[in-house]
């Protein structure tokens, strides 16, 4: 975490501003004062607060987001997909021939840790600052809301990480004194930081005027929702995740197509999301992902292809509706833009020929240049199918079967598929998570449910990948796929390598390790 003291949170603005950092590490001094001198106004505690919000998509494709990816590409939802760039250090963790000190890795635990110290910034300088008690208890709380929202995700990818809550711990020595909390104690932090953030935080509808995009109280209210999910505490999701529901903020989006459609920027289901534009003045204000996972027929990089497996589970549900907005296939028309009507997925370049819907900018709604960071398409992080998707699993393992079943077929309604409340058991448990993975299909959930998800209490990831695991069972035995089976530069065996006793967590970076002087330790296995 050394790395963090050469960022200190001074990269205040929310669009592209650099930093010099080996100025401000040679004059900590004056750094201190300089925040003394920042803080002196009510506007700069705001765009403090705003350069918070850059860190949960990083500020360049590979610091956060690729990491994500790579994450879907390690489920059975994806496969690497880029058969044209040799790129070992990708598909090392995708196929789980994981090389702890990934480049990718590093950067995703510092930018994490970077969010955080500004969280802690703010946290320790805004109360002194002069402003009006509502504003100020709003901008704390969302620095709460955010701060945790870096944890659960750390959490989630490395296990119990070194918690920091305030910014002298990022000096020397104290930082090199720290030591990895347990998994518990992290959960717990978050749940803190999630529950004093919820009540000084406007609902939706109360955001006043260019506070759209911004964290909400239901923002915070379907993260702990998704919080007490992973620690399984059902009880608690179910209620969280209803209080949502109930509160009239938000609407599952009429077609389900409008969830990623362009220009479609907080929309009626959105609950967070990151909001990008085309602005050709600044760098980095729209998305990458259109090109990192776009095809390379396309003038795209061809990552994190969707695998036949998962189109395989939208046709085994009749989910026709669900798939022409998630999955585009080599030589078929793409739904929703009439320019294109036999798709070039690159297959010879390509694994699977198949590309992301959700992430595919239409011909005519392209912004020229056409390049990363200037695509003007959202990313969500929560919205309410999510939260409902979660209430109707923690009713399940709640034992309200009943809850479970309206809130499926919520969801179900939407894309006209028939009723599930037939269903009983193990097989409504089932029906519940393939409704999750068909709904929110390569928006980067899967990893982190298969690995929490368990059936007499194994890692459901533990039944699907390995050896033996059924993904890699219908890869080299019974799929036929046409483009699948013919590229074979990507293994057909990916993920047969998954070990449960180490791939249930990614490592901890190495030279964080060596930067604590070994107090922080590596996880089994690596």
């Amino acid at each position: 975490m050394k790395k963090l003291i050469l960022f200190l949170g001074f990269c205040i603005a929310f669009l592209n501003v650099s930093c010099d950092a080996d100025k401000i590490l040679d004059q900590p001094l004056q750094g201190r004062q300089q925040l003394d001198d920042f803080f002196s106004s009510s506007e700069n505690a705001e765009l403090f607060v705003n350069s918070i919000y850059q860190m949960v998509n990083g500020t360049n494709w590979n610091q956060v987001n690729f990491q994500r990816q790579i994450n879907e590409m390690a489920s059975d939802d994806n496969w690497a997909g880029n058969t044209r760039q040799p790129r070992p250090d990708i598909t090392g963790i995708a196929q789980y021939n994981v090389f702890p000190g990934s480049t990718y890795f590093n950067l995703f635990w510092e930018n994490h840790y970077i969010g955080i110290t500004r969280a802690n910034i703010a946290l320790d300088r805004v109360p002194e600052v002069e402003i009006d008690d509502e504003t100020k208890a709003r901008l704390i709380a969302e620095a709460k809301f955010l701060r945790a929202f870096f944890y659960f995700d750390l959490v989630r990818n490395f296990g119990g990480v070194p918690i920091v809550t305030t910014y002298n711990e990022i000096l020397e020595p104290t930082i090199n004194d720290k030591v990895r909390s347990s998994v518990a104690e992290v959960y717990d932090f978050i749940e803190s930081d999630l529950k004093d953030a919820m009540n000084s935080l406007p609902l939706r509808s109360q955001q006043t005027l260019g506070q759209s995009g911004r964290a909400t109280k239901g923002a915070v209210q379907s993260l702990l929702a998704k919080v007490y999910l992973f620690e399984e505490k059902w009880a608690e999701a179910q209620a969280m995740a209803k209080t949502v529901m109930d509160s009239g903020e938000y609407s599952l989006e009429a077609d389900f197509a409008d969830v990623y459609k362009v220009g479609n920027l907080n929309g009626v289901e959105t609950i967070f999301e990151i909001q990008y534009i085309n602005n050709p003045t600044f760098n980095g204000v729209g998305g990458q992902f259109s090109i990192t996972n776009g095809s390379r027929g396309d003038r795209g990089w061809g990552w994190a292809s969707p695998s036949s497996d998962l189109e395989n589970a939208f046709l085994s549900e009749g989910d026709n509706i669900r798939l022409r907005s998630t999955i585009i296939k080599h030589g078929e028309p793409v739904f929703g833009d009439p320019a294109v009507t036999s798709f070039d997925g690159k297959p010879s370049e390509n694994k699977s020929g198949r590309t992301n819907r959700k992430y595919y900018i239409p011909t005519d709604e392209r912004p020229d240049p056409y390049q990363r960071g200037q695509l003007p398409l959202h990313y969500i992080h929560l919205r309410l199918a999510d939260v409902i998707l979660i209430h109707a699993e923690a009713a399940y393992f709640n034992g309200d079967e009943a809850a479970a079943k309206s809130s499926l077929q919520l969801v179900r309604d939407r894309v006209q598929l028939p009723s599930k409340n037939n269903l009983s058991g193990d097989a409504l448990r089932d029906a519940i998570w393939k409704e999750r993975r068909l709904e929110l299909a390569l928006e980067q959930h899967r990893l982190y449910d298969l690995r929490r998800q368990k059936i007499n209490g194994v890692p459901r990831i533990a039944l699907i990948l390995g050896p033996n695991g059924s993904f890699v069972k219908y890869n080299t035995e019974v799929s036929t796929d046409p483009f699948e089976t013919t590229n074979l530069l990507e293994p057909q065996n990916s993920g047969a390598l998954f070990d449960p006793n180490i791939h249930l967590l990614w490592p901890i970076p190495p030279e964080e390790i060596q930067l604590s002087r070994g107090n922080i330790v590596q996880n089994p296995g690596y």
